[in-house]
């Protein structure tokens, strides 16, 4: 009993650290800031520019999340202009927006009472929190503005405000986190998590390990 607790606690203590290590040569990419003008596009005064200064991290949190998943999601969303319901004065534009979703395994919840190793039946099963949606960001560059729809009596371009615009982006994200939710997507990244952890540990053993591994959730 007293080898498999001591088994246990090193192959927890080299998961960490090598999760660990990969997360923060990961984090030092993002350690760095530019000073650089940029120009609003389509903005009425074109001479207006504006300069970023200072990029200051304010702090820095320890994270022991395994990204196991990443999608692509899209998205299209119709912003309606139009006066009552006759064709002549319809105004509609649909708008496709494309985004990444993450679903990640927060490794902070592992504890050696997780891990179980069965060395009779060379069994090696661990549990795991189930992966969770983490991130829903939009690709600006991939966003399709599609022509107009307007009816007879109607003119013009569609235009939105800034936080009309915001307003539409956070509705589109909320939908994009929704259908990553699902059961279907969500049993996919299940699926790819057991296989993230399995390759993890498998590169930490020995080649020679004659170990199972069973990777369960919690």
């Amino acid at each position: 009993m007293r080898f498999n607790i001591r088994k246990r606690t090193i192959l927890l203590a080299l998961l960490f650290t090598i999760l660990l290590c990969f997360f923060s040569y990961k984090l030092s990419g993002f350690f760095k800031g530019n000073s650089k003008p940029w120009i609003v596009a389509d903005a009425n005064d074109a001479s207006k520019k504006f300069i970023t200064k200072d990029t200051v991290i304010k702090k820095i949190h320890q994270k022991q999340k395994l990204i196991t998943t990443e999608v692509e999601i899209s998205e299209k969303t119709t912003i309606d202009n139009s006066w009552g319901n006759l064709d002549i004065f319809k105004k509609m534009q649909n708008i496709s927006f494309t985004g990444k979703g993450v679903y990640v395994v927060d490794l902070s919840l592992l504890k050696s009472s997780n891990i179980y190793i069965d060395s009779n039946n060379n069994i090696l099963a661990i549990k795991i929190p189930k992966p969770k949606v983490e991130l829903v960001t939009i690709d600006e560059s991939k966003t399709v503005y599609e022509t107009p729809e307007k009816g007879l009596l109607r003119f013009g371009d569609i235009k939105l405000t800034a936080q009309e615009h915001e307003v539409m982006v956070e509705n589109v994200k909320k939908a994009m986190l929704e259908k990553m939710n699902e059961t279907e997507y969500s049993n996919k990244a299940i699926i790819n998590s057991r296989k993230s952890m399995e390759t993890i540990i498998k590169s930490i053993l020995n080649s020679n390990s004659k170990y199972t591994i069973k990777i369960e959730f919690l």
